[in-house]
């Protein structure tokens, strides 16, 4: 069931040349990953645009998100951002605060597995860059970061 227009902003909204313009993620359980992203993707403001039956998708401004139920027989296996492929997917946040807030008031509170003992400053990565990594029900790493707007180059 399409929950609306796949592409309503796409008309309206400015487009840039080699942006991003949506993500496929691959899951082994499609209901147990929506519960999990339809929180935090609705906590981030994107909204559903997308609900099938093996296809569940959201949107915000030009970016969308669709998660797809894998195959058996490529489930099996599993994820680790270790082999080929993703490593990990970043979401930039306004401030240091909302990182702090998205993880007291909802991680902790919808048991999310948070890596490397939770938010904090990462200096070596550049000036200001603090970020707080989870993972989802599929162990695919996500990363919640703020970099002051002054340290980009």
């Amino acid at each position: 069931m399409v929950v609306g227009d796949l592409w309503p902003e796409v008309r309206v909204l400015k487009r840039i040349r080699g942006e991003i313009h949506h993500v496929e993620i691959n899951v082994s359980n499609l209901k147990r990953s929506c519960k999990f992203y339809q929180k935090f993707l609705g906590w981030l403001g994107y909204h559903r645009t997308l609900d099938d039956k093996e296809v569940v998708g959201w949107r915000r401004g030009n970016h969308s998100i669709f998660l797809v139920q894998s195959g058996s027989r490529f489930g099996r296996k599993g994820f680790h951002r270790k082999n080929v492929g993703l490593n990990h997917m970043a979401f930039w946040l306004s401030s240091r605060k909302e990182i702090d807030d998205l993880y007291r008031k909802h991680l902790l509170r919808w048991r999310v597995r948070v890596l490397y003992g939770g938010p904090k400053e990462y200096p070596e990565y550049s000036k200001g860059y603090y970020a707080l990594y989870f993972e989802d029900p599929d162990r695919i790493k996500l990363e919640a970061v703020h970099i002051p707007q002054r340290t980009y180059a």
